[in-house]
This record gives C-alpha cells, sequence and structure tokens, in this order.
C-alpha cells in the first residue's frame, strides 16, 4: 500500500557502476521527517456502516508505513504492523451507537514514528434485520416446504436456509415476495435448522428453531427425578411420595402418557392436544416399600405411535445406619465446649447430619462443636438424613467434668522444716470420676509421678541445694488439674 524510496545501498551500486570513486567514510543515517499520507479511509463520507466492516484504506510514505490503526470516535480499536493488512482492517462498531453519525479515523505510522491520518464520517447502522418467517418454528411438515419471509426490514437484501443435517446453506432469497424452498422428502423425525437474514450494510440477524417431519412416534429422552430439599436430584431412586417427570419429544401431539409399575397401570396422563413437548408426570407413593420396581413408561400420539422407556428403580424408605458417635458413652469432657463425630452409611448417600442444639454438618466428617453445660450427664442426639430425605436418630451420653480434683498432702515435714535425709510424703487425691495421675515437683521440676492410691513420693535432700521448694499437682480423669501450695525446706 505504500512506497518505498531508494536505499542508500541502491544508490551506492549505481555510483559503483558509473565508475565513481566510493567513499567508505561513515556517514549520519537520513532522517525520516516525512510523515505519512493516508490517501484514503476506505469510507466516503455519510456511509452507512454495519456491526462489523472490512475496510480497504490506502496511503504512501518516502520510506514505508510499519503500523496502521483503525480508530472510532477518537478511541484505537485495531491496531495492525506491516504485513497484517493485506487483507484490509476490520473495523468493529458498538451496537450503542446505532443510528449515530461516527468518525473513523486510519492513522498510519512510519518508523520513525511520524504519523498521518485521514478521517470519515460515517452513519452508523448496527440493528440487525427482522423478518417473520412461514411456517413458524414447531411446525410439522414434509415434502418440499415453502418458507415465505413476511415483515420484513426495508434494508433487507438476504434470506439463507440452513439444515443443520446437511452442511452448507440449503435456501437462498434476494428478493421480494422472500420465498425459500426446502426438499424435506424422505426424511422423518426433527429438523433443526435457522435462518440468517442480512442487510444491505452487513448486519445480520439469526432465528433458530425446529421442525417436526412428520411419520415418527414419539421419543422419550429421559426421567426427572424430584429434586430434593438440598435442591439436589438423586437419579434412579424414590423415596415416600415421589413425584417423576417424562421428558418426551414428540412431532405430531401427544395423547395420553401411562406409568406402570411391575406390571401395573399406575397412572394415566392426559396431555392437552397443545403440548408437542409435554412432560407429564406420576406422583408415586411408595409408602414404606424397599426394594427394586421396574418403572416403564409408555407415551402415545394423536396418531397412534407409542414410544416405551423401561428403568429400574430403587425405593429407599430406610435412614441411615448410624456406625458410630464421639466421644464415646459415658466418656469424660471438660471445657464450656467440646467437639462430637457422628459416623454413617447409606446407600442413597448422607445429606446431613444435625446435633440437637448444636449445629448440622453437609460434609464428611461430619463434626460439630457442642456446648458442655453444667457438670453431669450430657446426652447427644445426633439425626443423619440421606440424600433422598430418611432419618435416623442416634443418642449418646457423656460426662461433663469441669471439677477440680480434691488434692492434699497428708504427711510430709512441714513448711520451713530441716531435712537432713530422705523424707516420704503421703498424698490424698480424690474425685467422683477418678484420678488420673499426682506429680511430685521439686523445685519447679516434675521428678516422680503416681497413678495409685495410695499417692506416696520419697525426697531424697541430698540430690537438691539449700532449700528445697516441694509441691504436688493432681490430675482427675477428665484432665482438670489442682495444685497443692509449695512447702519450702531448708537442708
Amino acid at each position: 500500500m505504500g512506497k518505498l524510496r531508494l536505499t542508500t545501498a541502491a544508490a551506492l551500486a549505481v555510483s559503483l557502476t558509473m565508475g565513481a570513486t566510493p567513499a567508505f567514510a561513515a556517514a549520519d543515517p537520513p532522517v525520516d521527517a516525512g510523515a505519512p499520507v493516508v490517501t484514503s479511509t476506505g469510507l466516503v463520507e455519510g456511509q452507512l456502516v454495519g456491526q462489523s466492516q472490512r475496510l480497504y484504506p490506502s496511503w504512501t510514505d518516502d520510506i514505508g508505513v510499519t503500523r496502521v490503526e483503525v480508530v472510532l470516535n477518537g478511541a484505537v480499536l485495531r491496531s495492525y504492523v506491516s504485513g497484517q493488512w493485506d487483507q484490509g482492517v476490520y473495523l468493529p462498531v458498538p451496537a450503542r451507537l446505532h443510528d449515530t453519525d461516527a468518525e473513523v479515523a486510519i492513522r498510519a505510522f512510519d518508523a520513525a514514528g511520524n504519523h498521518g491520518e485521514a478521517t470519515s464520517r460515517v452513519h452508523v447502522d448496527t440493528e440487525g434485520p427482522k423478518a417473520t418467517l412461514t411456517p413458524p418454528f414447531e411446525s410439522i411438515v414434509g415434502g418440499v416446504v415453502t418458507f415465505t419471509a413476511i415483515d420484513t426490514s426495508s434494508d433487507l437484501v438476504q434470506v439463507s436456509l440452513y439444515d443443520h443435517a446437511v452442511p452448507g446453506e440449503a435456501a437462498r432469497a434476494t428478493a421480494a415476495p422472500w420465498t425459500l424452498t426446502w426438499n424435506t422428502a424422505g426424511r422423518s423425525g426433527v429438523a433443526y435448522v435457522h435462518f440468517q437474514l442480512t442487510d444491505k450494510v452487513g448486519n445480520v440477524s439469526f432465528a433458530y428453531g425446529f421442525y417436526g417431519l412428520d411419520n415418527t412416534g414419539p421419543t422419550i429422552t429421559g426421567l426427572r427425578f424430584p429434586q430434593q430439599a438440598d435442591h439436589t436430584v438423586v437419579d434412579g431412586r424414590v423415596s415416600g411420595r415421589s413425584r417423576l417427570a417424562a421428558s418426551i419429544d414428540s412431532i405430531s401431539p401427544l395423547d395420553r402418557v401411562e406409568w406402570w409399575v411391575d406390571g401395573t397401570l399406575r397412572s394415566t396422563y392426559p396431555v392437552p392436544s397443545s403440548g408437542s413437548s409435554a412432560e407429564p408426570y406420576f406422583d408415586w407413593d411408595t409408602g414404606k416399600a424397599n426394594g427394586t420396581a421396574v418403572l416403564e413408561v409408555r407415551a402415545f400420539d394423536v396418531l397412534g405411535h407409542r414410544a416405551i422407556l423401561t428403568r429400574s428403580i430403587v425405593i429407599d424408605n430406610t435412614g441411615p445406619v448410624i456406625t458410630s458417635i464421639t466421644p464415646g458413652h459415658r466418656a469424660l469432657v471438660r471445657g464450656s465446649e467440646f467437639r462430637s463425630t457422628v459416623k454413617g452409611t447409606d446407600p442413597s448417600g448422607i445429606r446431613q447430619a444435625y446435633l440437637q442444639n448444636a449445629s448440622s454438618v453437609t460434609k464428611a466428617p461430619f463434626t460439630v462443636t457442642a456446648s458442655a453445660g453444667k457438670d453431669g450427664t450430657r446426652t447427644l442426639t445426633w439425626t443423619l438424613t440421606d440424600r433422598l430425605g430418611n432419618r435416623s436418630t442416634a443418642k449418646r451420653a457423656v460426662i461433663v467434668d469441669n471439677t477440680r480434683p480434691a488434692v492434699r498432702i497428708t504427711k510430709a515435714p512441714g513448711n520451713g522444716a530441716k531435712v537432713t535425709k530422705t523424707v516420704k510424703l503421703t498424698v490424698s487425691a480424690t474425685d467422683r470420676n477418678g484420678i488420673n495421675r499426682v506429680e511430685l515437683l521439686v523445685n519447679g521440676k516434675v521428678v516422680a509421678k503416681d497413678t495409685k492410691a495410695a499417692f506416696t513420693f520419697s525426697v531424697n535432700p541430698k540430690k537438691y541445694g539449700k532449700k528445697i521448694k516441694v509441691k504436688v499437682r493432681g490430675y482427675d480423669k477428665a484432665g482438670n488439674v489442682t495444685t497443692t501450695a509449695t512447702r519450702t525446706w531448708r537442708r
């Protein structure tokens, strides 16, 4: 698109050919002070442009253009480097500019950074063409079908039909009365198609849909199972009273849908004549049964065609099996709160675990934090709910113990006593839920432990300094602790 001037190397070659003596002294490179000149934006003043436009601008420069920008209303939309504009440049126009005037500029740069530009003022039309196609989508058709576009936009220039079962364009109309023909001979079922409408500036609109090609019975595409409380669906399993729905595609209108369970007709769903894609339902009361049942759905259209879908359905009216609860039965817990975990199994899956007077969880491990309350027996009531809503409950009793044990030294030298040889200490430690251990501390360090009553210790003063500080510490089985006052002995 641009022009290049004769390079220095080429000029030197000419000089050598003519016999001139070459000068090998270094010379400054030429200074490129001339800006590119954009001779055309590829548009004309007042031109109508659509949502997307390919432009073929032109320019000149004494050295060469290295970069080109496409600018719309002052904003750079696209930037191209040399070699990228061989097939033109692309002008995308936002839909919000519809029915407004806009300024399109082509800005050309050379390697030195000089640039020039040209601007064209255009009018924007980004609205796609409109038309109503007859026969309408979802009609039942056959043979050679004639489509007509009515109520068309004034700027419509082409209507194209695409059959999704056949590659390429199936039919085209380029002028009023906008009729297209489509040969459906030998085909049946549902044919998906779309129409493409094109206006004079290249805007396109699409209409997608399907037509029924007769001579085919209904098709049952699947069963829809009830949505549970957690908004999930358990496919192939039901519980209690469950509503099942059948997804049915039918070319001709449906007449009725029958629901059979283990060979017995349980329900007949009449379908309105307008329901060519009905989704009839069946309220299945399974009672308290458990096991497997054979469900058969039979769909009939008004022409007498029939389709059958058979599924083996699991009936589950049993709650989860609770396999364990922690803490264990009559386990000791302490503190203002503690953690409890429940485990269980269920063939339908577990939706939720709930600990009464605490909280619920929906993902394993099912663990919650419970308030301990006052000392004494605390009953944990866990409820597991499976994905179908069946529940099982189990209880577990734990013992809350936040009372410290009673610990005292019953026999030992008194505070301030002088000791010269090994002395014995006797300790009394009691707790209503049992003592775990008693520890002897000398000068702040644990030197002995005893786990059985009566609790006795021996202290050899020779192992310690001139001043010996002695105390005992007792733990109950819940982890509560009591420490006696310190006795100081001299050696």
